[in-house]
């Protein structure tokens, strides 16, 4: 018995103690278990309402300071220095910084231009779009819109996105694992935190009625909620902080909510074995302190991470702030500055002791006071901003300009308890609106000075505005325009013409001109319309007086008329002296060549040979006046033509070679680059001036002097080259006066009846407008009593050819009375002149050839016809038939195109040898024809014809 009880005793006893050590154990773990869960509920708590108020309070300063921002666009347009190309330009960078600075908070922006609406966008690939708002100015103003106003009439919408800034916003915010963020938006519950896969989140509708009331009164709040996220229910705490933005009449809120079933469960299943025994207990109990200090430990490193997050965000707050030259204070109902951030001594050179100490009560800084004074004005008209700008003195005497924005805050009972604001150093903005401004009254300025009249329409030809500078004449008939269309006004018979243009430049987009012909009081005036569109809905026309101009373009209308009349009747009056004067030298020049191959003695050679040089200098005078005539025509032309500029000019040297050596003249030549390249350019008249230049150097240079010759190639490009040419002389010299006078036409430096040098004067005018032709220009450079320089340039193309033939035939027949007999051709001669025929007829006999005589271009045909010819020498201008109209009609008969035609003419001119090589000739001989010139053609064409019938 005494056993039992002691050992019901002791089972008591051990199962009181046992008992009370799991009830002490129990009790200690519910103890711990509670203490542990409430501090972390707490911290949570705490740091969730801390996240939501920090989250909520960046997000309202970006959009406040957005709403001051959104002012700029507005200021830009109403600087009056604003023009077109700062419109085009710099108001669209303007526009795409506002987006890029607010990145995912502007969906939208109108700008009503009040004659037209913009409005841009930025795509989601970031591509900023600039475009004309088809639908007009929105109507009404929505909740997500903000309206700016100038005073101009110029307004700004602005549509925000503010669902997507605070998505974007909000990811640098850390939540406790589970948690949610949304957006109180529009009274709805936006999601703003979730993956695109993740389930939408419900919360019971008396939490969701709790919270929409909370927001609408503008209040914070803290709340025990529970919500359904897909098949899974969750109840923990939820934190929202409310914000303004825009024009929205309700204000909006950051809803962050984390769930604690979490917290619960993995509290209990720490204790989840406490009733396996007092060792698992105590195991457990171990095991808790050691778990629970290392939740302590993990939320503390949370707690610092997110601390050290916070402070990072502050101090990008505060580099923000310096990059803005900015600088933030608050400040207490009193006006006292009770914070300011450390970048005041950056922006205004104070420290931040003197800046508090000048917002003291009984401070006189005035300053502080003109802030002071506006918060004070703005609260008397119930705004909860301030908006200030001025200029400020820096201690180091810098003048910066200053924009000072605060908000001011009040409480639940609407009692101002004090204010937050921002300070910048604006100083670039506002010189950069200054200068805009100056900008525009020049603009205004120059429109004012145009003496032009402007016309502003619409699309249908209305008139909207105008300006006159002729405010005496022009002034009432333009009153009268507006409203009406230009058709109702315009001079009669003109309205078609100018609607014509008119839509021509708004379908085109741009300028087109017209004129028109106004008869009034003061006479018949003429102006030059120019139409353009200024935009969608507006053409401008800007109408110049042209009727001093009219007058002096028909008069000088008339005056080239009249020249021209006088051109062609000098051209026609050379042509026809030419071919007058050339038909008795024709015959003068033959019979000297005849003449001088018969057998004369020393004295007759002597005479021969004068009146063969005076025959020669009078040709060369023609041939001046005449070339001369064709380049102040208009009528002379380039004939490009392979060549080597290097072996042309060793033969112009040998030509004058002779007439250098009578007079013991010493010509040297030069060659630079000419590598034995090969050209295409007009060789004939590059000759003629080196012949002209070169000549006129020997001419003026005194016996036993020198002559230079230089040439040198210089590429412009792979094809391109400039043919350079310099002649130099030791001559007599040019004097200063007469240089610039050296080129006119018949100009000469020695004039008088007893000068030494005879000449035309037209050698240099001629050789300096062939060389303008050719691209080039003719320099002179000279010294009285020392010589001169003559140097010229022209453009040639570089030839493919590879090698340069000059064909060069070895006369046999030149000493030879019977050279018919070695050459036998069968030639018609075609000539009505007799003396021209006595001459041809006495060469004929001088080289030894049988011929047959038609006297007009009809004898040609019927002799042509009757028996076969070689060779027909063909005058030109003939009775009856003359000779391209006969050649016509040889080229028409079957079997004619084997006889070789050479045409016969005074006339020099090359329009004169084209129609003759037009009308079927092979051939050109001009008048007087020279005896070898005569022979060399005939062998020519001998050897042609024996090669075509082998």
């Amino acid at each position: 018995m005494v056993g039992n009880f002691i050992d019901r005793s002791n089972f008591w006893l051990i199962t009181v103690i046992g008992s009370f050590l799991v009830i002490l154990v129990v009790s200690l773990g519910i103890s711990f278990f509670n203490a542990i869960y409430f501090a972390q509920v707490d911290s949570r708590r705490e740091f969730l309402i801390s996240q939501t108020e920090l989250a909520a309070r960046g997000l309202e300063v970006d959009l406040n300071r957005f709403k001051e921002e959104s002012k700029i666009l507005i200021t830009f347009l109403e600087d009056p220095d604003l023009d077109s190309d700062d419109f085009q330009d710099e108001f669209t960078v303007a526009s795409r910084r506002t987006f890029t600075s607010f990145s995912g908070m502007i969906d939208t922006i109108w700008v009503d231009l009040q004659d037209s609406v913009l409005m841009f966008t930025m795509t989601e690939r970031n591509d900023f779009i600039r475009k004309r708002a088809h639908g007009g100015f929105p109507k009404s103003i929505k909740n997500n819109q903000f309206l700016i106003e100038g005073d101009l009439g110029f307004r700004i919408l602005y549509s925000l996105n503010v669902p997507k800034y605070s998505q974007e916003y909000v990811t640098n915010f850390y939540l406790n694992p589970g948690g949610e963020k949304h957006l109180f938006y529009e009274n709805k519950l936006v999601p703003i935190g979730f993956r695109k896969s993740d389930a939408p989140v419900k919360l019971k509708e008396e939490d969701l009625e709790q919270i929409e009331a909370d927001v609408n009164l503008g209040l914070k709040g803290f709340y025990d909620v529970s919500w359904v996220k897909g098949d899974e229910q969750y109840s923990g705490i939820l934190a929202q902080y409310p914000f303004s933005y825009g024009d929205a009449k309700s204000p909006a809120s950051l809803v962050f909510f984390v769930p604690m079933e979490g917290l619960a469960s993995g509290l209990y299943s720490t204790y989840f074995f406490l009733f396996s025994g007092v060792v698992v207990l105590l195991i457990v109990t171990v095991s808790f302190f050691i778990i629970s200090l290392k939740g302590n430990l993990n939320s503390i490193k949370i707690q610092d991470e997110n601390i050290q997050e916070i402070s990072r965000l502050f101090e990008q707050q505060n580099l923000l702030l310096k990059e803005l030259k900015g600088f933030v204070f608050f400040h207490d109902y009193k006006g006292e500055i009770t914070k300011v951030s450390d970048e005041v001594e950056f922006v205004l050179g104070h420290s931040k002791q003197d800046f508090i100490n000048a917002f003291k009560v009984d401070s006189t800084h005035p300053e502080a006071n003109l802030v002071k004074e506006h918060a004070i004005k703005a609260l008397m008209e119930s705004r909860d901003f301030m908006d200030l700008e001025y200029d400020f003195v820096k201690p180091d005497s810098e003048k910066i300009r200053v924009r000072v924005f605060e908000r001011l805050i009040f409480d639940k009972e609407g009692r101002f308890t004090g204010g937050l604001g921002i300070c910048t150093d604006i100083t670039a903005q506002y010189l950069a609106r200054q200068e805009i401004i100056q900008s525009e009254m020049r603009l205004r300025t120059l429109i004012n000075s145009i003496p032009d009249t402007i016309f502003i329409y619409d699309n249908n030809g209305i008139v909207l505005d105008f300006h006159v500078q002729d405010k005496k004449n022009l002034q009432d008939p333009s009153l009268a325009t507006l409203g009406k269309s230009f058709r109702e006004f315009v001079p009669h018979g003109q309205a078609d013409e100018i609607s014509r243009v008119f839509s021509l430049a708004k379908a085109t987009n741009t300028i087109q001109t017209t004129n028109v012909v106004w008869i009034g009081p003061l006479g018949e005036k003429h102006y030059e319309m120019r139409f353009f569109p200024l935009d969608e809905n507006q053409v401008m026309s800007i109408s110049k007086d042209i009727t001093g101009q009219k007058i002096y373009e028909k008069g000088l209308m008339e005056a080239m008329n009249a020249a021209d009349l006088a051109n062609r009747s000098k051209s026609e009056f050379l042509a026809n002296m030419s071919h007058e004067i050339r038909t008795p030298m024709n015959g003068l020049l033959g019979i000297i060549d005849l003449l001088e191959s018969t057998n004369l003695n020393k004295i007759q050679k002597q005479y021969v040979e004068i009146i063969k040089n005076s025959g020669n200098s009078l040709l060369n005078i023609i041939r001046d006046i005449l070339d001369y005539s064709k380049i102040e025509s208009g009528k002379i032309e380039l004939q490009p033509t392979i060549f080597n500029p290097e072996e042309e000019l060793k033969t112009q040297l040998k030509i004058l070679s002779g007439l250098a050596s009578k007079k013991k003249i010493r010509l040297e030549s030069t060659y630079i680059n000419s590598d034995n390249v090969f050209f295409e350019g007009d060789k004939g008249k590059i000759n003629q001036i080196l012949l002209n230049l070169i000549g006129n150097a020997i001419k003026f240079t005194p016996d036993g002097g020198n002559v230079g010759v230089k040439m040198e190639l210089n590429p412009i490009d792979d094809f391109l080259y400039f043919l350079s040419f310099w002649v130099t002389d030791t001559g007599i010299g040019i004097p200063n006066e007469h240089l610039s006078k050296l080129t006119d036409p018949f100009f000469q430096v020695e004039s008088s009846n007893t000068r030494a040098y005879q000449g035309t004067g037209l050698g240099l005018a001629i050789a300096k407008k062939m060389i303008e032709l050719m691209g080039g220009e003719l320099t002179v450079k000279s010294e009285q009593g020392k010589g001169s320089e003559f140097s010229f340039s022209v453009i040639v193309k570089k030839s493919d050819a590879e090698k340069y033939s000059s064909e060069t035939r070895q006369l046999t027949w030149k000493d030879i009375k019977d050279m018919g007999a070695v050459f036998q051709l069968r030639i018609l001669l075609a000539e009505d002149n007799d003396l021209n025929l006595q001459l041809m007829t006495l060469m004929f006999q001088q080289l030894g050839f049988q011929f047959e005589i038609a006297k007009n271009g009809q004898e040609v045909l019927e002799k042509v016809k009757s028996q076969p010819f070689d060779v027909i020498l063909m005058d030109v201008q003939m009775p009856i038939m003359n000779g391209l109209e006969a050649t016509r009609e040889i080229r028409k008969m079957a079997g004619m195109d084997r006889i070789i035609i050479i045409g016969l003419s005074a006339n020099v001119f090359e329009e004169d040898q084209k129609k003759a090589m037009e009308s079927g000739m092979n051939d050109y001989l001009t008048k007087p024809i020279r005896l070898a010139a005569l022979a060399d053609k005939l062998e020519y064409y001998y050897r042609k014809v024996r090669e075509s019938t082998l």
